[in-house]
């Protein structure tokens, strides 16, 4: 008799779609305001920022967050983040007034032809620009129109959307990271831990490049063998088409003619005004917008566009990215609930008294992980130094490590978070617009995170040796 074994095929692991995370993640925070007690430090005003004050936490009243509080968190979070939406769209419908007038794929492509098969070097020299522009300036939302440029360039050349995303996002974080001069984080840090400003510049720079060089050649490796070998990138079973549909529109990429160098000229230009609003007259968002509209708008007529046709494309590119715009105020209800629920001060005031007493080692350490757990809650870089500096800088005292070092641990914990955080709206718009799910691109970035976090560990030892 022939007996038969019946086989059973392994279920595959599937992560949720992104929005079913954030919606699970908000009711995991509204859970936790039912378990950990509320609480409440003091706060003063430095500098027109609302700062903690060290050893004024209270127990408050509880306000657990229910049913209501967590259907209602992500239009709250739409009207908190209205801001950084409106600058989403704004750019979504300008560059596809830009895109439609074939300037941006021609000159892409003459850069293209002119590499001559170094396309490669793209990934460098790109990686070290946008690092040092979130290392020094601390720039991230202002760099999303440019993932609209890379993911197609990226993709006409053989590699993957991932790649194409991966050389802005990690360039831009690992540099905010590891930030050198960046105003919002370490600039902010030192004056709330009355450091001096631009202090212990040198072991930051070091930190910097080593860890710009380690993402760089990790996105090389990955985006090498995606060349030679198509099948294996992270997106290729599922979302080979995605590479397509980027790819597609440099098919057949005309030459640069006069209308298109006139409209390269206007973004040019628009994109210097931007730089010098930045540096010189501290820009927020609002104003970098206003830029990319009228940059839109004006190479639009410039590239011939007739005005019902700028109208209809304008509104086609918001659509494009209205996703990314949802995201982004969704993943704030998270946030929403966590303040609501007044358990973010309780979170920190436990931390704190956990560290006191620590070995230096231990210490230093533990309070980088603390900036990664907080940074989830605080997205905002200048909010969690507001928060969390002035009650561990008291702290560095007690167990004799520098203030300049736990300004260090605050920034690289921050940073590590940032690179796979679902609150995160910069990574979230980033993903809508590259078409890359969020399970993949924490597949494809886990090891790099490892390292990066191993690195920070050993930097931050020895810091305490060293007198940094």
């Amino acid at each position: 008799m022939e007996i038969k074994y019946e086989t059973t095929k392994k279920k595959k692991l599937t992560i949720p779609h992104t929005y079913t995370i954030i919606f699970m993640l908000i009711v995991l925070m509204a859970a936790l305001t039912w378990v950990v007690p509320s609480g409440q430090f003091d706060t003063t005003e430095i500098n027109g920022r609302n700062v903690v004050v060290a050893g004024t936490y209270k127990l408050v009243e509880s306000n657990p967050q229910g049913i209501s509080n967590i259907f209602i968190a992500p239009i709250l979070g739409f009207v908190e983040s209205a801001d950084i939406i409106g600058f989403v769209l704004l750019i979504g419908g300008s560059f596809a007034i830009v895109n439609k007038t074939g300037a941006i794929q021609a000159g892409i492509g003459a850069v293209i032809r002119k590499l001559n098969g170094r396309d490669m070097l793209i990934i460098p020299i790109s990686m070290l620009l946008f690092g040092l522009a979130g290392s020094v300036l601390g720039m991230a939302e202002e760099l999303i129109p440019f993932y609209m440029i890379f993911v197609p360039m990226m993709c006409s050349l053989g590699y993957d959307a991932i790649t194409g995303m991966a050389i802005i996002f990690l360039g831009s974080e690992v540099g905010f990271m590891a930030s050198t001069t960046n105003p919002f984080t370490v600039g902010i840090a030192q004056a709330l831990a009355d450091v001096a400003p631009g202090s212990g510049l040198e072991y930051r720079s070091l930190i910097f490049i080593v860890l710009i060089t380690i993402s760089s050649l990790f996105v090389m490796k990955y985006a090498r063998k995606v060349k030679s070998h198509p099948e294996t990138s992270i997106i290729y079973d599922e979302f080979r088409d995605i590479n397509q549909d980027f790819s597609s529109g440099f098919t057949s990429v005309g030459n640069l003619d006069t209308k298109k160098n006139i409209v390269l000229l206007i973004f040019g230009i628009g994109i210097s005004i931007i730089i010098w609003g930045i540096l010189s007259q501290e820009w927020g968002i609002a104003n970098i917008a206003m830029v990319f509209t009228a940059i839109g708008v004006l190479g639009g007529i410039a590239g011939g566009i007739k005005q019902e046709d700028i109208c209809d494309t304008f509104v086609a590119g918001m659509i494009d990215v209205v996703s990314a715009a949802f995201v982004i105020g969704l993943a704030r209800g998270i946030v929403i609930i966590a303040q609501d629920g007044r358990i973010i001060d309780t979170l920190l005031n436990s931390a704190a008294m956990m560290l006191q007493g620590l070995p230096k080692p231990i210490f230093i350490n533990l309070t980088m992980l603390f900036e990664v757990v907080m940074g989830f809650l605080i997205p905002s870089g200048s909010g969690l130094a507001a928060l969390t500096i002035p009650i561990l800088a008291p702290l560095s005292d007690l167990v004799d490590v520098s203030t300049q070092l736990v300004i260090t641990a605050y920034h690289l914990g921050k940073g590590v978070i940032s690179l796979v955080m679902p609150t995160s709206g910069v990574l979230l718009a980033a993903l809508t617009i590259a078409k890359v799910p969020y399970s993949k691109w924490i597949k494809f970035v886990t090891p790099l995170v490892i390292v990066i976090a191993v690195c920070i560990m050993v930097f931050l030892t020895i810091g305490l040796y060293i007198g940094y």
